[in-house]
């Protein structure tokens, strides 16, 4: 991608969840934006209400004045709810003179932004609507590499292959309780009786702490349990493992783990809904050979997977191009 969008300002906006951080920053990369992260608060009852059923105004915007800078963005991309009522009330202050981009289903009319960019799984369509496979992010191979080589003093005298058990949690779509635990760990051990690995297990901000628990009293002995709390070897294992295991309940998490470009397996937890979008976006991965039920046979081999956030962004900036010239 030609870099003719690098004196371009973009303020990345959420809600502060990480997942969503991620995709923000994923897109302002992969754009080539000089772009700065800024979390939105809303005051009530604004951060209790989908939009649209309040008018946007400044005192709906707790932390108005962390977006009065004098110098404007020339996008606005945000995700999560809270962020869209940011997103239309700048808009409708800078009119043409910022280009606003939403990140998931905005559960509001779509054409309200310039671009919204919406997982498969989401009924959302538009013309401005540009559908993902997974959730964007801000992996990439160089990013990877360069995490890799930051941890190679923690990772250095463990044998190949690394296969990494990351940990989702607490959830209002799935069940995590003990015998998931143990069912999982179940599946941990047929897998070491099979193959000759290093195994490492991370953990989430919502791994409840009997999982915690539980899994370093049975595994830490051997194994490595990452326990470091102020360092974060998460994207460094991404491409130091040969394999990755995830537990099903988070999109992002198994998005990321697909750009690593290695075999993904998952540990189905049970659904709490009948209708569970994270399921369907499972089903369909599952289908597309993006990622594997686990089981006691492990692939090793890298993956091809083509990085969608920049080819999303790619189509993001020809479209731009296109309406500017025109």
């Amino acid at each position: 991608m030609k870099d003719y969008k690098k004196d371009k300002i973009a303020w990345c906006v959420t809600d502060g969840v990480i997942g969503n951080i991620s995709q923000v920053k994923g897109l302002a990369n992969a754009m080539k934006l000089n772009y700065q992260l800024k979390t939105v608060e809303l005051r009530f009852p604004w951060k209790y209400l989908p939009p649209g059923y309040l008018l946007n105004i400044d005192s709906a915007i707790k932390n108005i004045d962390d977006f009065k800078d004098d110098i404007k963005p020339d996008y606005i991309i945000t995700c999560g709810r809270k962020s869209v009522y940011l997103s239309l009330l700048l808009k409708s202050k800078l009119k043409n003179k910022v280009k606003t981009i939403h990140i998931q289903d905005p559960k509001i009319n779509p054409k309200l932004f310039d671009h919204v960019i919406a997982p498969e799984h989401d009924s959302i369509s538009g013309k401005n609507v540009i559908k993902s496979e997974l959730a964007i992010n801000h992996i990439n191979d160089d990013l990877l590499l360069s995490e890799a080589e930051a941890f190679k003093d923690s990772f250095h005298s463990l044998s190949r292959p690394i296969v990494t058990l990351i940990f989702g949690g607490k959830s209002k779509n799935y069940i995590f309780d003990e015998s998931a635990v143990i069912n999982l760990s179940k599946k941990i051990d047929e897998i070491l009786e099979n193959n000759s690995i290093s195994l490492v297990i991370l953990f989430s901000r919502r791994t409840d702490l009997f999982i915690r628990d539980f899994i370093k009293t049975k595994y830490s002995r051997i194994h490595t349990v990452w326990n470091d709390e102020a360092k974060n070897p998460y994207l460094a294992l991404l491409s130091l493992s040969s394999c990755l295991i995830c537990t099903s309940d988070s999109v992002s998490m198994i998005s990321e783990a697909i750009y690593s470009k290695k075999n993904v397996y998952i540990f189905r937890l049970k659904s709490k809904k009948k209708s569970n979008k994270i399921e369907i976006f499972n089903n369909k991965l599952l289908k597309l050979g993006y990622i594997n039920e686990l089981s006691s046979n492990l692939n090793f081999d890298e993956t091809k997977y083509k990085n969608e956030t920049f080819a999303i962004a790619e189509m993001i900036l020809k479209k731009d191009i296109i309406n500017k010239d025109g």
